[in-house]
């Protein structure tokens, strides 16, 4: 199955499924690989019962497929995938604006939560410093708040895209596997406390 790069959610139907915080986290996961029913109801550690009825929802609104099939001791075990890499609510869906909302917030903690899952599964190597120079350490954590228009907040993220392209673009067998994870939205007020005009940001390049 080729996976594509990302998939409309086209009606209501489909918005109402991914907006459950349960079958989103599913679907974050077969983003990344495919799994059994039984191989997720044991890695989430809830009853299959719940899994099978969340992948069926999830298939049924074609967000996800069977990719291939085993049999063991005359059980068939479905491996299932996401259709996408990514999911974007249609024009059409706008005016169902909490339930859109509920969506991304979720899909940004899902985000947080793999990001999570990957750093305590990190080689050792990855985090250690080999220069005191932040610009020459192959790893990267950064925070920063500022205050700008939101005209100006989604003109930077268009320009932040075509340099995550470039990033991903850059993929080569000989080369090892990094990892990069994005977030980004509104607050209700900075989080970071300001002295003089020090910015707002915490990241791995303070000293």
């Amino acid at each position: 199955m080729t996976q594509h790069s990302y998939m409309m959610i086209e009606n209501h139907e489909q918005l109402k499924v991914v907006s459950d915080p349960f079958r989103s986290h599913i679907l974050t996961m077969l983003v990344e690989q495919s799994y059994t029913g039984q191989q997720l109801a044991k890695t989430l550690e809830v009853p299959r019962s719940k899994v099978h009825y969340a992948l069926h929802e999830l298939e049924k609104n074609k967000f996800i497929k069977v990719v291939h099939k085993e049999e063991k001791k005359g059980v068939v075990q479905k491996f299932y995938k996401a259709v996408a890499k990514s999911y974007f609510p249609s024009e059409q869906l706008m005016p169902h604006a909490a339930e859109v909302g509920d969506y991304f917030r979720g899909t940004v903690l899902n985000v947080l939560q793999r990001a999570r899952l990957r750093a305590l599964a990190a080689p050792d190597e990855a985090f250690k410093l080999k220069s005191s120079d932040p610009t020459k350490r192959p790893a990267i954590a950064m925070q920063v708040e500022t205050r700008l228009r939101e005209e100006q907040f989604i003109e930077w993220i268009a320009k932040y895209r075509k340099l995550v392209d470039e990033f991903y673009e850059m993929d080569g067998e000989d080369g090892k596997p990094y990892y990069l994870t994005t977030i980004g939205f509104q607050l209700d007020e900075p989080f970071f406390e300001e002295f003089g005009d020090q910015k707002k940001r915490d990241s791995d390049e303070q000293s």
